[in-house]
């Protein structure tokens, strides 16, 4: 399943996924399964939803398992795959990597799922946060932890060398987005 990250630095804290309900592999995914009739279920709750209500950062967050997991391709743990109405189908590829430590859409999502939290990124050590007892996201730099061969790095400086181990891999491809404005 691909994703559109902005953060390759938390990729070894992503310990779920989730697609829009409206991408194409959840009907596949779920046919004939036992999910199915509630997977169809909430992708019909999520058609009444305007976009501002489904990606508001505020709102409760809600969501079902498909039933199956992805293997996350730096830690080859298996993450359970959820589908979402905060995921949209036009935003990137329709698909979230979740890592609750360093996003809070991620974090309240895994609190309300209980789902595993492993944070990756580390504050200075004169910080008062305490990245293994998170009370919300921590999204700030700072170096990383929980990454093998990146640990005791800056996450700024790690990046790119994850990308270039994620391009060298064939696990990625790196992208520029850009946009333009007019008056």
């Amino acid at each position: 399943i691909k994703v559109y990250t902005t953060r390759p630095d938390t990729i070894y804290g992503t310990t779920f996924m989730v697609l829009a309900p409206e991408h194409p592999l959840v009907d596949e995914i779920v046919k004939s399964t036992e999910y199915e009739n509630d997977v169809k279920a909430y992708q019909k709750e999520c058609t009444n939803k305007s976009e501002m209500e489904r990606t508001a950062v505020k709102k409760e967050k809600s969501g079902i398992f498909i039933g199956e997991y992805a293997i996350n391709p730096v830690t080859n743990s298996e993450i359970p795959l959820f589908i979402s109405d905060y995921v949209m189908m036009d935003y990137g590829t329709g698909a979230v990597m979740g890592v609750p430590a360093h996003d809070q859409r991620d974090f309240d999502f895994a609190k309300k799922f209980n789902l595993d939290i492993i944070p990756v990124i580390e504050p200075p050590k004169d910080s008062k946060i305490d990245v293994n007892n998170l009370t919300e996201a921590f999204q700030a730099e700072g170096i990383m932890i929980n990454s093998g061969d990146y640990n005791g790095m800056d996450n700024s400086k790690a990046i790119p060398k994850i990308i270039s181990e994620l391009k060298s891999s064939g696990l990625a491809e790196p992208k520029v987005q850009s946009v333009s404005y007019t008056h």
